[in-house]
């Protein structure tokens, strides 16, 4: 289970209220953190959270992210991957495993 180091938020342009986390990955057992494929999963990212319940995945952390502005911090936000719901990202999860096209 990540450990959340940190957290902020911000309004929008389009006044949709965010949350940021900063997510760092906890030492897992060795078979599992095999599990975790690529290496966005085994370094700190920003996860961003909408009112809305939309998830965005952010790899690397920015530098100073804390201390940047909302606008700068709504950029990085909109660069960010869309995380899809849990379900969906978990069968995503195994068939990239398994080679074949999400889908």
């Amino acid at each position: 289970m990540p450990a959340s180091r940190a957290t902020r938020t911000f309004v929008d342009s389009v006044g949709v209220s965010w949350t940021v986390r900063e997510v760092t990955p906890l030492g897992l057992s060795p078979t599992f953190d095999r599990l975790r494929e690529g290496a966005e999963r085994r370094r700190p990212w920003l996860v961003f959270e909408s009112e809305e319940g939309e998830k965005r995945r952010l790899v690397p952390v920015p530098a100073n992210w804390r201390e940047l502005s909302d606008f700068v911090i709504e950029r990085w936000c909109m660069r960010a991957t869309v995380v899809p719901p849990a379900p969906s990202r978990r069968g995503e999860d195994r068939d990239e495993r398994r080679g074949a096209p999400p889908g």
